[in-house]
């Protein structure tokens, strides 16, 4: 799907664009309970464990939970899933376009309307 969304930028002229999603894996919300042991360093009282709420680095889910909640969030903005692999989103507003690709917490964006990306962007980190 890049590979497709580099072609249409040079095809139609559009601005591509990249980015990372820092902590992607932070904000997602587990699906089940998970309970890990603290870290040396840090007290526990015995027989106690810790409940995670929310997905770490590391854990298999983190990456599928991630995904999950990302993509109902560009749904709930606006952005229409292309195809069926649900990693292509475009965003239509007016005569603007945003095509928008995602692997794990990276993506690259193509658009012919600067000021509609920089928004989608501050909408994205809040």
């Amino acid at each position: 799907m890049i590979r497709m969304i580099v072609a249409i930028t040079v095809q139609a002229g559009l601005m591509l664009y990249q980015f990372d999603i820092r902590g992607a894996f932070l904000c997602a919300p587990t699906d089940r309970e998970i309970y890990l042991k603290l870290p040396c360093g840090y007290a526990q009282p015995p027989g106690k464990t810790a409940k995670l709420l929310r997905s770490l680095y590391g854990l298999r889910q983190a990456p599928s939970a991630f995904h999950s909640l990302f993509e109902d969030w560009l749904l709930k903005y606006g952005f229409t899933a292309i195809g069926g692999d649900s990693v292509t989103f475009m965003l239509r507003s007016g005569s603007s376009v945003i095509l928008l690709s995602i692997y794990v917490d990276d993506g690259i964006v193509a658009t012919n309307d600067e000021k509609l990306y920089k928004q989608f962007l501050a909408d994205m980190s809040k």
